[in-house]
């Protein structure tokens, strides 16, 4: 099963946008394994509270608690232990690489150019909301053609 990392901002725009591409990937939880750890969590949760995103989508504290928990619980939660500083001008995408790295995942999916344009960091593929889904559909097509 493909193992994937989800950055902060893929959780935060699930969430914002229920028809969105990051929505879209948590829908399909059957075909892939979430990694995360607290960090990344915590950091979309911060994300949910700033004020401009609470004007314009008005999300209550159960919401946000009940859609990180949910995700908490389905993912294998890892400690990271290792964060190199690959990217001095953005500290959190540091741990977000670790987590991607020392979790063992396949993909780290962002919309964080920082991070997409590193393309891949060990043997951790980095692509878009996009590029992921593409990738799980062309999985989905190998399986059924099989069938």
């Amino acid at each position: 099963m493909i193992a994937i990392v989800l950055d902060a901002n893929v959780f935060v725009s699930a969430l914002i946008k229920p028809v969105g591409k990051p929505a879209q990937i948590l829908a399909r939880p059957t075909e892939f394994e979430l990694v995360t750890c607290e960090a990344i969590l915590d950091e979309a949760r911060d994300a949910l509270h700033r004020r401009h995103i609470q004007r314009k989508y008005n999300l209550d504290e159960e919401t946000i608690t009940g859609f990180i928990n949910r995700h908490r619980n389905s993912a294998r939660m890892i400690v990271v232990h290792q964060v190199e500083n690959l990217i001095p001008q953005d500290p959190p995408d540091n741990l977000v690489l670790a987590c991607a790295a020392e979790g063992g995942a396949d993909y780290l999916v962002s919309g964080n150019q920082h991070l997409l344009d590193l393309k891949q960091h060990r043997r951790v593929k980095i692509v878009t909301p996009a590029q992921f889904l593409e990738i799980l559909n062309q999985k989905s097509e190998i399986i059924n053609e099989a069938e």
